[in-house]
């Protein structure tokens, strides 16, 4: 009996020990596909770190660049600053001689005439000290300002200094070129910016006046025969300086007339040839002074009104030749898409026929 049961018992072992087996196999693959599926996340995980220090490597080297531009940028803005700011200064060292006086002050009326201006005794005690006094006849460029705008400039001479402090005086023709159309009158409401300035003496200067409205006419008719030299010469006495852009009023037996300085020049020699270059304002003290009168701003007006109205004509005639010229290309084009008349025999044996019966 022991014997006959042992076989079974080695077979159940056997089958014990195969499942034995075959569980370890199957915890072996487990294992394994655990460790390959840990496996597949490090690299994943290693992927992503490594592409998200290549995109902050990126990104950093991307920001440098940028930081690289704009540093290079502001520096180049900075050098071009510079530049600006020593041109500037070479400028302003030209027109002033190294003399910085530049004050605002409120305007008030004076009587005299020209266009010399009234300073406070401050001025002076400042000028004085800045050397300005010695350095000959002064100049200065006036701004009429409204708030921080310029509204217009001009320049002009002093005549003393006497003005209450803070203030400056102002005749009428110097508030003509700084009110223009809205009259002296108006420079109440506004400041006066006064800088020191240096104008070239010149021996020979020019000037370009073109008459306003209708100019030399009386009551834009009959024209007016005037001495032009003679009444500059007049009206000019007491003037320092002169400007583009000024206003100058004249009188000519008891009309007034209102010249606008367009433009300025001065001659400077030039070996035994004489160069005229242009001046925005120049100095009358001992300067011969050449004048051209313009047409006046209505005749100016008219003449340009004529050469549009020119100009206007000459496309309108250019227009109707084109358009001729389209109208014979379209019946060409027209003429040349009809098909070809039919070619009749009949019609042309009928002349050989009685040609042939008039000879027999």
């Amino acid at each position: 009996a022991e014997r006959a049961v042992t076989p079974q018992r080695q077979s159940s072992a056997t089958a014990a020990t195969g499942s034995s087996i075959m569980d370890a196999f199957t915890d072996f693959g487990s294992s394994e596909r655990a460790m390959e599926k840990e496996r597949k996340e490090r690299q994943e995980a290693a992927r992503k770190k490594r592409a998200k220090e290549r995109a902050a490597a990126e990104r950093a080297r991307a920001e440098t660049l940028r930081l690289d531009e704009v540093n290079a940028r502001r520096r180049a803005e900075e050098a071009v600053a510079r530049e600006h700011e020593a041109a500037a200064m070479i400028e302003e060292n030209r027109k002033t001689g190294g003399i910085r006086f530049c004050e605002v002050l409120r305007p008030t009326a004076t009587s005299s005439n020209g266009d010399r201006i009234t300073l406070p005794v401050s001025a002076l005690e400042t000028l004085t000290n800045l050397g300005a006094i010695d350095a000959g006849p002064m100049a200065f460029e006036l701004c009429a300002m409204r708030g921080d705008t310029v509204v217009a400039s001009t320049h002009a001479g002093v005549a003393e200094f006497v003005a209450g402090e803070g203030t400056v005086g102002i005749p009428p023709k110097t508030a003509l070129s700084l009110t223009r159309e809205n009259g002296p009158a108006s420079i109440s409401g506004m400041m006066i910016r006064v800088k020191y300035v240096r104008l070239g003496n010149h021996f020979k200067s020019f000037v370009r006046l073109q008459p306003r409205g209708h100019g030399f006419h009386k009551n834009g008719e009959e024209v007016v025969n005037i001495d032009i030299k003679t009444v500059l010469e007049r009206e000019l006495i007491g003037h320092t300086c002169i400007t583009t852009g000024d206003w100058l009023h004249i009188r000519h037996e008891k009309v007034s007339y209102d010249l606008k300085v367009r433009s300025l020049g001065s001659y400077s020699t030039l070996g035994d040839a004489k160069q005229l270059e242009s001046e925005e304002a120049i100095f009358l003290v001992n300067t011969d002074l050449e004048v051209d009168i313009m047409p006046s701003e209505t005749a100016e007006a008219e003449a340009e009104r004529a050469v549009e109205a020119a100009k206007a004509a000459e496309a309108e005639q250019e227009r109707q030749v084109q358009r001729a010229l389209d109208r014979i290309k379209r019946a060409e084009a027209l003429h040349s898409a009809l098909p070809s008349e039919p070619h009749d025999e009949r019609a042309a044996a009928a002349p050989a026929a009685q040609a042939g019966g008039g000879g027999g």
